[in-house]
């Protein structure tokens, strides 16, 4: 079929502008044999041309329109052009007359279109047109009479000649590039046959439109290693953060430089590094030219959104101006939320003024203390509330709001370091169990210079996460300066509290007598400060301190009181936690079916207000007892899943999980492994039960009077009790 097609173009084109009649034409293409019914096969095979060609029917024959000279004004396409698979394949099932490119700067649109219009050449045998219109330019930018006298010109007209009447049955392709919305309409061709490939920064919905981000990872990869960048280009590739545009500028910097050098000179300066002095190419330079295109309105918005140190923005910070630089591709919505490139953040940061960053700080502020007042999650507020909060409607929204803004609140307690935006979101992140978060803006704020009882506040911070894990020195100092500072201030609540962690420390380490001395001043001092949720919390460790003195009826008294106080205050952190160390002790006390219902409680309770640490701590205690009843599969279970929820920032949770592992596994150096940490960080009670197990596996006597003798020295009469009725 394709050479008799060819053929008949080649006899029509051999008479331009002349019909050429039908037999004539049959005998050109079929010389040897016409087929049966020649006049309706030729029929077939002119419709079949005039796909790409005009052909006229005449009374006498068919006659071929010449075409002008087809011009092409594209740009060369990029021989290292790489990925964008799934766009290219989007683009291939779009049918519409006119399609968009768009996306923020230096995402490389122009480069895709560029490889699109010389992909769709054949289906546009006419010519293609290309103007770049200079929309985002230092320059002034293309007018359309410039653009449309470049067109007509091209396509053989004259200055009188109309662009839209030269188009008329041909088959072009018009590429817009760098376009703004304003200038686009009187250039589309308009004209059935023809079709227009728009770029720009700014969306534009009303066409066929396909949004490009930044490379993927290993498209980042390919592009650099086909610029001959050599070396592991990982950190490179963040910190141009998969921009084509940055890592085209990194690429070619890289002529002849260190990689080494030249990503510590990003880290340093990174919108700097990212610029070519030779030709002023730069990603800053790329910026500043849709930056001008803005109103002022959101010019004002885009540098107060430098100011937000996290991941993205919500919509009630943001305000109403977002939505044209949503239009502008310099912020992406995401749900009620907006979030700018690694890049543009960096930029807006650097145009953001001490009054945006005081703005932003106290909208957090008074954001984070309405939501902790609401959050009822039975901590002591550290430090008094300084602003005017925002108030929120119950727990569970105040709740969601600390989930959403996390990530902005540990940003911005690390770019601005204040003991008041900590100690409102204390609480929330010892709840969820972000412990990692809360040591890094204590750490900052108290770094930062705070004194009296700020910094007072966030050592009792610091304290409750050094004992955690295991760094128990470090937080009995911490609490130790802290109580002194709240005693000399006559704030009784703050000292109540840092004298519980110093109780739950010592009772860790084996010192039940300093446990118990602190306990009972923290306990003197919540009853007349009105700290009743607290009161249910030291009641909890007052059980757990009597468990381990062997008093187990006076432990279940207590945690049993503990519990309903937690009840009666809808409390539900103590009520778990509380429910947690009931369950202990009932375990205890070999009433199996009682606790094994107290523990299903307390870990229901956990999961579904988000209490991570009294989760993983109940995975643990619940496991013990399912190991005592035989279910080892399924306290294998929970032991792993403790394991994974403890993550890098409770060194107790994961040591104990990894004890009640050796029991499940019967395994001597899974023992050993578990008494080496805990000996290390002077977890004294979980060093007990290790050298028990190991020695009940072993059946070895010497490790049994070990056992006994390192839990006497510690007080810890119900220990040593245990271990001897074992090893009987």
């Amino acid at each position: 079929m394709a050479d008799r097609l060819q053929a008949l173009r080649a006899a029509l084109t051999a008479r331009p502008g002349e019909p050429v009649p039908f037999d004539a034409l049959v005998g050109l293409v079929w010389p040897d044999e016409p087929p049966k019914h020649p006049r309706a096969a030729l029929r077939t095979l002119v419709s079949r041309l005039r796909a790409t060609d005009q052909v006229i029917t005449e009374p006498a024959g068919y006659r071929l329109v010449p075409r002008p000279p087809a011009p092409c004004q594209l740009p060369a396409d990029l021989p290292d052009f790489v990925g964008r698979k799934e766009e290219i394949a989007r683009l291939e099932l779009i049918d519409a007359p006119v399609l968009a490119i768009t996306g923020l700067p230096g995402v490389g649109k122009t480069v895709l279109a560029i490889r699109e219009a010389h992909r769709l050449r054949e289906r546009f045998p006419d010519g293609q047109l290309y103007v770049n219109l200079r929309g985002f330019s230092t320059g002034p930018s293309m007018t359309v009479e410039q653009a449309l006298a470049r067109f007509v010109k091209a396509l053989g007209g004259g200055p009188n000649d109309d662009y839209r009447e030269l188009l008329r049955n041909r088959r072009v392709l018009v590429v817009l590039d760098n376009a703004t919305a304003e200038v686009i309409a009187p250039l589309l061709p308009d004209t059935p046959g023809c079709a227009a490939l728009v770029t720009s920064r700014s969306d534009l919905p009303q066409f066929a439109q396909v949004k490009l981000g930044v490379l993927a990872e290993q498209e980042a990869h390919e592009l650099l290693k086909g610029m001959r960048v050599e070396g592991d280009t990982s950190e490179l590739i963040r910190l141009c953060g998969r921009l084509p545009l940055a890592l085209r500028i990194a690429g070619a910097n890289l002529a002849g430089r260190h990689l080494p050098d030249y990503v510590e000179e990003l880290r340093e300066h990174r919108l700097r590094a990212l610029e070519i002095e030779e030709d002023d190419t730069a990603v800053q330079a790329t910026f500043d030219l849709s930056y001008r295109k803005l109103s002022p309105q959101a010019r004002r918005t885009f540098d107060f959104l430098g100011a937000v140190p996290g991941p993205d923005i919500p919509r009630g910070l943001a305000g109403a101006p977002v939505d044209e630089l949503v239009t502008a591709n310099l912020v992406q919505r995401n749900g009620d939320r907006y979030q700018l490139h690694d890049l543009l953040r960096l930029y807006a940061h650097e145009r953001a003024t001490p009054a945006d960053r005081r703005t932003v700080f106290d909208w957090y502020l008074r954001h984070a203390d309405g939501a902790e007042a609401e959050l009822n999650a039975g901590f002591t507020r550290l430090l008094p509330v300084t602003s005017d909060p925002i108030p929120f409607a119950d727990r569970e929204t105040a709740t969601a709001w600390f989930e959403t803004e996390r990530l902005n609140l540990v940003a911005l307690a690390q770019d601005r370091p204040d003991a008041g935006l900590v100690a409102a979101m204390r609480g929330y992140l010892l709840l969820a169990g972000y412990y990692g978060e809360l040591r890094t803006i204590a750490n900052a704020a108290l770094q930062s210079g705070e004194t009296g009882q700020r910094a007072a506040a966030m050592r009792v911070c610091l304290a409750y996460l050094d004992w955690r894990f295991g760094a128990h020195r470090a937080a009995i100092r911490h609490c130790e300066l802290a109580i002194a500072e709240f005693r000399a201030a006559g704030r009784q609540a703050e000292e109540a509290t840092a004298l519980n962690i110093l109780a739950g420390i010592y009772h860790d380490i084996g010192e039940l007598d300093r446990a118990s001395e602190h306990l009972s001043a923290a306990l003197e001092l919540y009853g007349p400060n009105g700290m009743h949720a607290q009161l249910t919390g030291g009641l909890g460790n007052l059980g757990l301190v009597e468990l381990e003195l062997g008093r187990l009826d006076s432990a279940e008294e207590v945690l049993r009181r503990s519990v309903r106080l937690a009840r009666e205050l809808d409390d539900v952190q103590h009520t778990s936690n509380g429910l947690n160390n009931l369950a202990v002790v009932l375990a205890a006390q070999h009433k199996h079916t009682e606790a094994d219902a107290v523990f299903r409680e307390a870990l229901e309770m956990s999961q579904r207000h988000g209490m991570r640490p009294i989760e993983m701590s109940a995975r643990v205690e619940y496991a013990e007892l399912l190991i005592a009843t035989d279910r080892r599969e399924e306290a294998r279970e929970h032991a792993e899943r403790a394991l994974e929820l403890a993550g890098d920032d409770d060194l107790f949770i994961e040591v104990d999980a990894c004890l009640v592992l050796a029991e499940v596994n019967r395994s001597v150096a899974e023992y050993d492994e578990v008494l080496r940490r805990a000996t290390e960080a002077e977890f004294r009670i979980i060093e007990v039960r290790a050298l028990a197990g190991k020695a009940a596996l072993l059946q070895d006597k010497a490790l049994y009077d070990k056992a006994i003798e390192r839990a006497e020295s510690a007080g810890l009469r119900y220990r040593a009790d245990l271990i001897r009725r074992d090893r009987s």
